[in-house]
């Protein structure tokens, strides 16, 4: 390769690194006038566009996505914890289609946001802005909102669990409860998993500190 190839070259690797984003999740808290109505809105970036995500999801194992929001107080000695939210979103990718299908559960109901040709289509779905199943503080109550996402990958015994998930049973593989008679099963899975580059990823928000 010519030097002025290799230039080139180097040139498009830091603009494609310069360019890439790093996976995140953010909250946004409603305007001041409706902190004390509206719940705050969760959105992320780049959550599952790296190559051993994608390369997870093209071989038959589904993303679970799972949210856990919680609402603390301040203002007296420790912090107390007042209200929980939890959702979760999964991303399961059709071999015999080639389509990305992603799925949400709030309050043990499945809903399908949308069919995808890409990857990065199902993940723009994914990382939209979407407003958390969770109370809202009492005016005056100083408080904030902090947010934790596990992203994992399902077993294989939870796959069978999956299918009947989406059609309309919530399962133990959407809540992250293990069967234990399947240990074997899981073994196999989680060595397969890692042989993919695949692991268990957490991601970890706090809001603003805001008084209604």
């Amino acid at each position: 390769m010519s030097v002025s190839l290799r230039a080139a070259a180097a040139v498009v690797l830091i603009a494609f690194q310069a360019g890439a984003q790093k996976p995140q999740v953010q909250i946004t808290l409603p305007d001041q006038s409706e902190l004390a109505i509206e719940s705050p809105s969760v959105r992320s970036q780049s959550l599952l566009s790296d190559g051993a995500m994608r390369n997870l999801l093209v071989n038959g194992f589904p993303a679970r996505l799972h949210y856990r929001m919680e609402r603390w107080a301040t203002g007296g000695w420790f912090d107390d914890i007042k209200a929980t939210g939890e959702w979760d979103v999964v991303v399961k990718y059709d071999a015999l289609g080639k389509r990305y299908h992603v799925f949400r559960a709030v309050a043990n109901r499945a809903v399908e946001l949308g069919s995808y040709e890409s990857l990065s289509d199902a993940e723009q779905m994914v990382d939209a802005p979407f407003r958390a199943p969770i109370s809202t503080a009492k005016r005056g109550q100083r408080s904030y909102y902090n947010l934790v996402l596990d992203i994992e990958t399902l077993s294989l015994t939870e796959l069978d669990e999956l299918e009947q998930w989406l059609r309309g049973e919530l399962k133990p593989a959407v809540r992250g409860k293990k069967n234990p008679g399947t240990a074997v099963s899981r073994g196999v899975r989680t060595l397969m998993v890692r042989l993919l580059g695949g692991e268990k990823r957490r991601y970890e928000a706090r809001s603003g500190t805001f008084r209604p």
